[in-house]
């Protein structure tokens, strides 16, 4: 992978010039290339009158395998991820209602369960069962509520760093949250670089114009990106599953950066605990993406589990 990191950074060297002529054409370039890279495609499909974007790859009669993004994350979080399942699986990553470039409807609610039962109407909408499920962060949560409340469609369940889940020692967004703070969303493009260097113990180079393009996403949905998080956080620490664990029946693999700002790594060792059926794996030198810091380790662990799981 670390070439093509360095293409992209090669290429924001040589074209950052051409941003501020033909911005969205070179963002478009950019992600066109990560695309292909993963062996991607990009679909869409009308689920109850509303158009989901989504990736998909791989053999149309393959195992499918599901990738959920995390908050202020998209599909574009998986190319990189994806590359790994593509030749073997058919892998499918949507943009979850209120990211991306799916739907945002202020009246709509965005906790873990609503967002949850979204999904399982865009999965139906697609004819997908027997699916192997994975989830980071935010994503993590749905894949957590999805495997509580419709078992029998799961073949295994990998988390994510995933949230929801109440950890026995407090993260740095979480002492934030006791200050009403929201350290996920960005308002300058030096406060989109710190927000890089906490979600990711070690960065990976991205051209300055790629980071411009999301910066601006961020400012354009500020306000509704703030409503979203304080209703996902809401539920999560009024409602956490912590005491719902020991109902999760799917096939579960745990994984999680060491160095975790957002969601502490002691949460992984409470599911474990929970989880009946789980194996659990801490990555170092990683932080709260380790599919994008760490997409082959990561992707090594997931495909173990997928296999394990085959009936």
């Amino acid at each position: 992978m670390s070439w093509f990191i360095w293409l992209l950074l090669g290429t924001g060297i040589v074209f950052a010039g051409l941003y501020y002529l033909f911005p969205a054409r070179l963002v478009a370039l950019v992600i066109g290339t990560m695309r292909r890279w993963g062996r991607l495609s990009a679909k869409s499909v009308v689920v109850d009158g509303i158009t989901w974007p989504y990736l998909e790859g791989g053999p149309s009669d393959g195992e499918v395998v599901v990738l959920i993004h995390g908050f202020g994350g998209d599909k574009n979080n998986w190319p990189l991820y994806a590359r790994h399942f593509t030749k073997r699986f058919r892998v499918i990553a949507p943009d979850l209602p209120g990211f991306g470039e799916n739907v945002r409807n202020p009246e709509w609610h965005y906790g873990g369960t609503a967002q949850t039962e979204r999904l399982h109407a865009f999965l139906m909408e697609l004819g997908l069962d027997d699916i192997h499920l994975a989830g980071n962060s935010m994503g993590g949560f749905i894949g957590l509520n999805y495997a509580l409340t419709h078992p029998g469609r799961l073949k295994s369940l990998t988390l994510i760093n995933a949230a929801g889940v109440k950890s026995t020692n407090k993260s740095e967004l979480e002492l934030a949250i006791d200050e009403g703070k929201n350290l996920l969303v960005a308002t300058s493009l030096d406060d989109f670089d710190r927000l890089l260097d906490f979600v990711m113990h070690k960065r990976i180079p991205s051209p300055k114009f790629m980071m411009q393009a999301m910066l601006e996403v961020q400012i354009r949905h500020r306000e509704f990106l703030d409503q979203i998080f304080w209703a996902i956080t809401d539920e999560a620490l009024q409602e956490p599953l912590t005491k719902r664990l020991g109902e999760v029946s799917t096939p579960t693999l745990i994984i999680w950066g060491r160095h975790d700002r957002v969601i502490d790594v002691s949460c992984a060792d409470v599911i474990a605990a929970g989880i009946p059926d789980n194996r659990l794996v801490i990555l170092e030198d990683v932080g709260h993406v380790p599919m994008i810091e760490s997409p082959s380790e990561t992707a090594k662990h997931h495909i173990k589990l997928i296999e394990s799981s085959r009936s």
